[in-house]
């Protein structure tokens, strides 16, 4: 009776330690968080500035009427939106087609007139040609008085003529006139834009000059920021995609960045302000979600290129301590990918492009070359483990979906 308990105490004492052993973290952990990152680069980067302003329209006119008359339709009202050509404000014109008739039946008698005065010198062309003609041949009939007279005769029709073609013209001018004139009575936008005020009403009276309607553009918006004078004739602007005269502008409550256009300084300094103005300009589809007058900001390029730590925007965590990044710490053995566990690491922005971010390079802080997380870091906590697939870097950052102004999408926003 006593082998088989000792061998199924033996069998415990040989099976229980397996049965019960303690797992390792490998075994029990949660599988490493995906990620993507990109290496911090130090390369040759021009300064910028971060300087504020404020958006207005490219054309902000208050057209004004250019017939009197009275008015007879105001076709659109504050708010409309109009294209270029569509009517606003029609001016009663029966006035200025009545002396129009005018004008047309005085051309239709200096017409008659000088078919007239044509043929009368037709005319006196055939009989001083006979006259001639005579005398060559010896006739006694034909006296130098009468080819004097006759030569006088065809002068003075011809002279007829050219005075009569003369009236024509003038007549035909002004008739192109009054014509210009009634088409003016229709007063017509200039450009696409939207009405913001009306300032006459159907039946009022008007005279040339008085302001009928204020028309904003639509679709072409300019940015004017407020540079301090210590930088003017440091802007330069030779960076950015698509080559010169291009800065990312951020206005009002939009989200992300637009791309303003042709940047150029205006050399006049407020004496208040202590700036002088920088003049960029917003089309297409950016332009259609802003509108004048907004606030702006923007970041311009000033002075000479030096050696500066970059990172992208979409690496960025905002926390109430202020930005940080988080990076993959762990061996680097500069392959394709790296596992490890995410860093947060504080972060001073010393000024942004398109879409990177130049950082302050400091004892402790981010390094060149370090592994920063873009894709994956908004639920990353730090000492998550982390598996990170890098990914090749653009012109101005990491390839990867365009937002708002070429921007690349992002966590940690």
């Amino acid at each position: 009776m006593l082998r088989p308990c000792l061998r199924i105490a033996a069998a415990l004492v040989i099976v229980c330690p397996a049965a019960f052993a303690r797992p390792t973290p490998q075994d029990s952990g949660p599988p490493p968080t995906p990620v993507v990152a990109v290496r911090a680069e130090v390369r040759e980067m021009q300064a910028r500035e971060s300087v504020t302003g404020s958006l207005r329209a490219a054309f902000d006119a208050v057209l004004a009427a250019r017939e009197e008359g009275a008015v007879l339709s105001v076709a659109v009202r504050a708010g409309g939106f109009v294209r270029k050509g569509d009517a606003l404000v029609s001016i009663d014109t029966r006035r200025l087609l009545a002396q129009r008739a005018s004008v047309e039946a005085s051309l239709a008698e200096a017409r008659a007139a000088a078919a007239i005065a044509a043929a009368e010198a037709d005319d006196a062309d055939q009989d001083l040609l006979a006259l001639e003609a005579a005398a060559k041949k010896g006739s006694q009939s034909v006296s130098p008085r009468e080819l004097r007279r006759a030569r006088t005769l065809v002068t003075s029709l011809r002279a007829g003529v050219d005075a009569a073609e003369k009236r024509e013209e003038a007549l035909g001018a002004e008739l192109g006139l009054w014509n210009l004139r009634i088409e003016d009575a229709t007063l017509r936008a200039p450009f696409d834009g939207t009405v913001v005020e009306t300032h006459v009403e159907v039946g009022e009276w008007v005279s040339p000059g008085t302001d009928v309607v204020r028309l904003l553009s639509t679709g072409q918006l300019e940015v004017w920021l407020d540079v301090p004078e210590r930088f003017m004739g440091l802007l330069v602007f030779g960076e950015g995609p698509g080559g010169t005269g291009e800065i990312g502008v951020r206005a009002g409550a939009a989200k992300g960045e637009v791309i303003a256009t042709n940047a150029r300084s205006v050399p006049r300094v407020d004496p208040g302000t202590r700036t002088f103005p920088l003049v960029a300009s917003i089309a297409g589809e950016a332009a259609a979600k802003l509108s004048p007058g907004m606030s702006a900001s923007g970041w311009i390029p000033v002075g000479a290129r030096t050696s500066t730590l970059m990172v992208p925007k979409d690496a960025l965590v905002y926390r109430p301590a202020g930005v940080a990044v988080m990076t993959v710490g762990g061996r680097d053995e500069g392959g394709a990918a790296m596992a490890g566990v995410a860093l947060m690491v504080p972060i001073k922005i010393l000024f942004e492009t398109r879409r990177e971010v130049a950082v302050e390079m400091s004892e402790g802080g981010l390094a060149p070359g370090a592994a920063v997380i873009v894709e994956g870091n908004e639920r990353l906590f730090p000492g998550t483990p982390v598996s990170a697939r890098f990914a090749p870097l653009a012109a101005d950052g990491p390839k990867g979906p365009v937002g708002t102004g070429g921007e690349t999408q992002g966590a940690g926003r």
